[in-house]
């Protein structure tokens, strides 16, 4: 995993391989990251063969969760043998499902015994249909079962220098950096000074501003923990009742912002490394 942000590498990393976006649109993948899974889209080019992707995956993360959509016809490509070398190569750290348009009975029947039995894998043969909504609660269900969630039960985005807090406490404005974000807690230090804060004390009207996108929040003081020669403030949400966690038009927008830094990070990374593994493998 050498060259890749340790925390981008953590946790479980589910790839939808050559997905038909009718029936799996890219919008799911926010909607999957409010349920805390981490999901992308790896499809298929001239420039990185898709076998030197796959590879790529498993060098950079330790478990991978991969989705083959077996109705795509790659020249080149035959679903069967590609999926068994790589469920041979890889092993227990390879889950791995197909997905196709159901069609008929047979059809599933001989499809579920290939990839099941003669093959082996584990992560599901699974029917969609022309309904985006019962594909994504299909999907979901499927996530689900083969644990693709994260070690934290919420995806969390590790914030740049333009994430910033402005606050009220005991009438003075404090204003803050923030570490991280998640749609349940986020972590800040304040650079001009540490406000007094008392411990579990709650504040209201916390202005976020996420790189752009704005909320104004409520949240209770969970931690405050030394790093670095900084003292940090761990904050969980409390929404309008105040139970933990956001309202929802709030939390869709910091869930927009989480899988927007998320994702681009993560596609960022591996359209570098499948650019890397092409030239050497192109000059060998």
């Amino acid at each position: 995993m050498a060259g890749i942000q340790p925390e981008l590498a953590r946790g479980v990393k589910t790839f939808f391989v050559v997905p038909d976006t009718s029936l799996v649109p890219e919008e799911f993948l926010e909607d999957f990251s409010m349920n805390g899974y981490e999901t992308y889209f790896i499809n298929d080019d001239q420039t990185c063969r898709l076998e030197w992707k796959i590879e790529t995956l498993f060098n950079s993360f330790e478990h991978v969760i991969l989705f083959f959509n077996i109705d795509r016809k790659i020249p080149g490509i035959e679903w069967t043998i590609f999926i068994k070398k790589i469920q041979d190569t890889y092993g227990m750290r390879a889950t791995i499902g197909v997905t196709y348009l159901k069609k008929n009975a047979d059809r599933s029947r001989a499809l579920e015994r290939i990839f099941l039995y003669d093959i082996g894998i584990f992560g599901g043969c699974i029917q969609l249909e022309y309904n985006k909504n019962i594909n994504f609660q299909i999907l979901n269900a499927v996530l689900i079962a083969n644990q693709a969630n994260s070690q934290r039960k919420n995806l969390r985005a590790i914030c740049g220098p333009l994430c910033k807090l402005d606050m009220i406490y005991k009438n003075n404005t404090c204003k803050g950096v923030l570490r991280d974000v998640s749609i349940s807690h986020f972590s800040c230090v304040f650079p001009a000074g540490d406000p007094p804060f008392l411990p579990n004390v709650r504040i209201d009207d916390i202005l976020l501003n996420l790189h752009g996108i704005r909320c104004k929040v409520s949240a209770v003081l969970c931690i405050n923990r030394a790093m670095n020669g900084n003292l940090i403030h761990v904050f969980a949400f409390l929404d309008p009742n105040g139970n933990l966690g956001l309202e929802t038009r709030t939390r869709q927008k910091v869930n927009k912002f989480v899988y927007s830094k998320l994702s681009t990070e993560m596609m960022e990374y591996l359209q570098n490394e499948f650019v890397c593994i092409a030239n050497e493998r192109k000059n060998t």
